[in-house]
């Protein structure tokens, strides 16, 4: 009676053993020695997303220093226009005594006064007056930049020579063309109008680029000069700002 108990108990608990099996999902793995496997996803330190992977940081190109203006470019480009309005001068008075036949000895003729100022006008506005401009700034920026680079000048003295010199070659361009008339009636001839005129051109307009080039180069270097710079002073027992400037 013991066996056949035993038989039917064995029978009656195997189904629900199988359903119990079935219902309890796919076993882990084992390892060799008996133990767990562990089933959560492996990383590599490669992997960016993986826990506690370090990420370069976007390296960035360095700012380029800002380029320092010497003015050199400005004198250049003053200069060109400066001697292409002496070349040009210097072919209108090659004009004045080949195509235009005008003979030396002849009395100046009055109502030729308008045609010279035009032509001598237009050169003076088309090269003179932008190389003029040019060259002024030129000189400034010149003056800032060797102040910065610590070179030594005069400035005030050249800004004195500057404006004598400037002062003098307007005067004496505006006073010779505003007596230019009154001059060539007391001429007796062209060569006396003319050497008046070419003559007070030449030396107002070489005072007048001479002395705005010290001015402003003076200008430029002083201001450049007196600015005063700020920085932290650190010391044994002390701290504070240092000021350094020229003054």
């Amino acid at each position: 009676m013991i066996v056949p108990s035993l038989l039917l108990a064995v029978a009656l608990a195997s189904p629900a053993e199988v359903r119990a099996d079935e219902g309890a999902g796919p076993a882990t793995p084992a390892a060799v020695d008996g133990t767990e496997a562990s089933s959560a996803p492996t990383t590599t330190p490669a992997d960016p997303a993986a826990t506690g992977a370090v990420v370069p940081a976007p390296t960035t190109a360095p700012a380029q220093p800002a380029r320092a203006k010497t003015g050199r470019g400005l004198l250049i480009a003053g200069g060109v226009l400066t001697g292409l309005g002496v070349v040009g001068r210097i072919g209108l008075e090659v004009f004045w005594s080949t195509a235009a036949q005008i003979v030396p000895t002849d009395p100046f003729a009055r109502w030729s006064a308008a045609n010279l100022v035009f032509v001598t006008n237009w050169n003076n506005l088309m090269f003179f007056g932008p190389g003029l401009g040019l060259l002024t700034a030129g000189a400034y920026r010149r003056g800032g930049h060797e102040a910065s680079l610590g070179k030594v000048r005069d400035a005030r003295r050249m800004r004195r020579v500057g404006i004598g010199l400037l002062s003098g070659g307007l005067g004496l361009w505006a006073l010779s063309r505003a007596l230019f008339l009154p001059i060539a009636e007391a001429c007796p001839s062209n060569r006396c109008a003319y050497t008046t005129l070419e003559t007070t051109f030449w030396i107002g307009a070489g005072a007048i680029f001479a002395g705005a080039a010290h001015l402003a180069y003076g200008t430029g270097y002083s201001r450049a000069a007196a600015k005063v710079q700020v920085a932290p002073s650190l010391g044994p027992g002390y701290a504070g700002l240092g000021l350094a400037g020229r003054f």
